[in-house]
């Protein structure tokens, strides 16, 4: 058998493995289906047209060469699709569509007018080249924007890498034909050494979209152990590290920030007379005003039942009062329907004034300005000690 035929052979029973491995993914493992059957697909497709391959001289050459060519890109297509809906990514139909369809057009005229070797091989790379690199740019972009930009890159790799070599293939099919523009079952040297980059990246692709796969789950997992489930807040075990690393900026470079605690007034009457739904809904009508009154660079977290921390980095005494004012007014003249009355906060604000004093001492100090609020008559903002200053209880 020829060492093509062979490496070609190996190719379609690797993609085999790797469509039952989507197969355990999707049914058993819990990897969403829609993903999982994009990908059990191209790989059933892949495996058919590079046994179709294997048949040219045997087989019909319609099927060894159009049907054939048409499954192996709708393959890379489909690659490319699930990786669109894994990563939420714009669907890109009618360009998929259009590439197959271009695809078989040019194959089958081929076959009805047969013309140099080099047409098919820049017929049968163009689009498969086209799609990958297309795949490439997307899993990029996705992934920058929800992993690190090394993991974006481990996963377009392979994608690039084997858009380049079917470009390399188009290219040196036209520019020499003898050597590269040959069918991919002959037993060439640039056919060898192309299938065998063919079988170790498109194995390499397959691990790469397991790999996507677990980090996103990972991150995922980490996102969950981080927020609030009911706001999507910064919960205390994600709030407390970067209050930690702020104090050392302020030890580090000496700059200040400031802690702004809440907590709504008569919280428990809510629930009582209204029941926890409209508790609930509160306190996600809430987490949206705390949002408008922050700034990009602000941290906000549900620290627990209806209590409430904003750390605003590089904020003196008068913007900290400030924002704790807004937030107390925002919240005064919101419509809270829902609850069929008004609604009040509890604001103690507290300013980092020395390098020695630590993210926590400043959460204590904080807290005892909240609890002056509440002392006072709730609906107020109240500065930490050593300043003791309040303002307008309404």
């Amino acid at each position: 058998m020829k060492d093509t035929h062979s490496i070609l052979l190996l190719i379609a029973l690797q993609e085999g493995l790797c469509a039952l491995g989507w197969w355990v993914a999707g049914w058993l493992l819990g990897l969403p289906r829609r993903v999982a059957g994009h990908w059990l697909v191209a790989t059933v497709l892949m495996s058919l047209g590079l046994l179709m391959v294997v048949q040219r001289g045997t087989w019909p050459v319609f099927v060894t060469y159009v049907l054939a060519n048409v499954l192996i890109v709708s393959a890379f297509v489909a690659y490319r699709r699930g990786a669109q809906i894994c990563l939420r990514l714009p669907r890109t139909d009618a360009e998929n569509l259009a590439v197959v369809a271009i695809d078989a057009v040019l194959m089958t005229a081929f076959v009805l007018f047969p013309a140099h070797p080099s047409y098919i091989v820049v017929s049968a790379s163009v689009p498969i080249a086209w799609t990958l690199l297309r795949s490439t740019v997307e899993l990029y972009r996705g992934m920058s924007a929800e992993a690190s930009v090394r993991t974006a890159r481990a996963v377009a790799g392979p994608f690039a890498l084997l858009g380049l070599v079917f470009c390399a293939r188009a290219v040196l099919g036209l520019i020499a034909p003898d050597a590269a523009a040959r069918p991919l079952n002959e037993a060439t040297t640039f056919n060898t050494v192309a299938v065998m980059i063919f079988m170790l990246v498109g194995l390499v692709i397959n691990m790469v979209l397991a790999m996507m796969v677990v980090a996103r789950m990972v991150l995922r997992l980490q996102h969950l152990s981080q927020r609030d489930s009911l706001t999507g807040l910064l919960n205390r075990r994600a709030f407390m590290p970067l209050l930690g690393r702020q104090s050392a900026r302020l030890r580090r470079y000496g700059e200040t920030y400031a802690l702004v605690t809440l907590d709504i007034d008569h919280f428990k009457a809510i629930n009582d007379q209204h029941g926890h739904a409209a508790g609930d809904a509160a306190l996600v009508a809430l987490t949206g005003l705390l949002r408008e009154a922050a700034r990009g660079v602000d941290h906000i977290a549900r620290l627990g039942g209806e209590e409430f921390c904003m750390l605003l980095p590089h904020t003196d005494l008068d913007g900290a009062v400030k924002l704790g004012a807004r937030v107390r007014d925002l919240v005064r003249q919101a419509p809270w329907a829902h609850i069929g009355d008004s609604l009040t906060v509890s604001v103690g604000v507290a300013v980092a004034q020395h390098a020695s004093e630590t993210g926590a001492d400043l959460m204590a100090r904080a807290d005892k300005a909240l609890y002056r609020a509440k002392a006072a008559g709730r609906d107020c903002v109240v500065l930490a000690e050593p300043v003791g200053w309040a303002f307008g209880a309404a």
